[in-house]
């Protein structure tokens, strides 16, 4: 492997899970890793969260929480990016999940040295469809504590509908190339299908090696 951290990007339900757990099983299908460790934002936030007891920062919502201090999102990012290396010291690749409105901005919470060694994965789904899937996985839930936390409707409106690498994926592609601060790759998964993925995973695979 030449790559040490993935970037899983994409909002609340374009299938970041899935696009996990497909990478690792065709990396250990043939040997490249053994240990890898995913790093999540929500236990991050939720463990800042659990010390706003005065909830100056969060509000509680619709089975979930609200968060009313956006300050707080940038300080997860740099909270994980200072734990990268000794999570790093005991596996062979590190997943980082997060979703945001404004990914370019938040990278800047990581080091530069953190990028030389990291692929930034963009997982394309549309709004209308992310919405239905979050809303899906908090009904089904399979007793996960990482991915059966739903996001709140209107939070989902407010916050996520929109964000910048999806607006420069679907008007300009090659300018990605000048505001990502690193190697990335855009996995597209508008159809209704998960399995529509499949086909573009070798072609990740082969950027990863």
């Amino acid at each position: 492997m030449k790559k040490d951290y993935i970037f899983l990007l994409g909002r609340p339900g374009c299938g970041k899970s899935f696009v996990y757990e497909t990478i690792i099983k065709k990396l250990k299908e043939t040997e490249q890793i053994e240990k890898v460790e995913r790093v999540d934002d929500f236990p991050i936030l939720k463990e800042l969260l659990d010390k706003d007891t005065e909830f100056k920062r969060h509000l509680r919502k619709e089975g979930g929480f609200e968060v009313t201090d956006f300050t707080i999102v940038d300080e997860v990012l740099s909270t994980i990016d200072s734990r990268l290396e000794d999570v790093k010291s005991g596996n062979d690749l590190v997943f980082i999940e997060f979703a945001r409105d404004n990914y370019i901005s938040a990278l800047k919470n990581f080091r530069s040295e953190t990028f030389a060694r990291a692929m930034i994965v963009y997982i394309y789904c549309p709004y209308d469809l992310c919405l239905e899937r979050n809303r899906k996985r908090f009904e089904q839930q399979k007793n996960n504590a990482l991915d059966d936390h739903i996001v709140p409707t209107d939070l989902m409106e407010s916050y996520y509908k929109n964000d910048d690498i999806e607006k420069i994926f679907l008007t300009d592609r090659p300018a990605l190339a000048k505001v990502l601060p690193g190697d990335f790759f855009v996995l597209d998964n508008s159809s209704e299908g998960l399995d529509a993925l499949l086909g573009q995973f070798d072609a990740l695979i082969k950027e990863l090696r």
